[in-house]
């Protein structure tokens, strides 16, 4: 696995960038970056099985693009979490605040949606966007695993079939 792991942060870092950059996109920036994960797994195989002119089978697919779906939602996450904190973008509750919606809201209601966006551009942020981007990126690896056919399949295979 620790030949594959270039490719897989490779995979991680370009897509967990790009998710910053879309998800600020109106509307419709956050289905876009969701989306992006399958870029993640897709992208950590085709780099691999480029790199080493190998097929991957679906499962080894399918366990790069989760890891590289892993690696985007946390590169991701931080990389926005310190654009936020050093004033590139946006703070989500400022947003919320200025956006005059909390002032249309119950107190209770209102409290209750700022914690929920407290929580969710944390920790626990984190954690949701690790579990969702490597569900994502797994679909994008076996995807890819299935797409991206360079030569014999597996790591191995050369030795299997007598080739050196």
């Amino acid at each position: 696995m620790a030949e594959k792991l270039p490719s897989i942060l490779l995979g991680g870092a370009v897509i967990g960038v790009a998710n910053v950059l879309i998800s600020q996109i109106p509307v419709v920036g956050g289905c876009l970056a969701c989306l992006l994960y399958l870029g993640a797994g897709m992208l950590a195989v085709w780099h691999y099985t480029n790199a080493h002119q190998v097929t991957l089978p679906g499962g080894q697919g399918a366990l790069m693009g989760l890891l590289a779906g892993i690696a985007a939602a946390l590169i991701g996450g931080i990389l926005a979490f310190l654009l936020i904190r050093i004033g590139i973008l946006p703070d989500p509750v400022a947003v919320m605040e200025a956006s005059g919606q909390l002032s249309e809201m119950p107190p209770e209601q209102a409290e209750m949606a700022l914690r929920w966006i407290r929580a969710v551009s944390g920790p626990l942020g984190l954690l949701f966007g690790a579990v969702i981007g490597g569900l994502i990126g797994l679909i994008g690896g076996a995807i890819g695993a299935a797409t991206f056919k360079k030569g014999p399949e597996g790591p191995d295979a050369s030795v299997e079939s007598g080739a050196i």
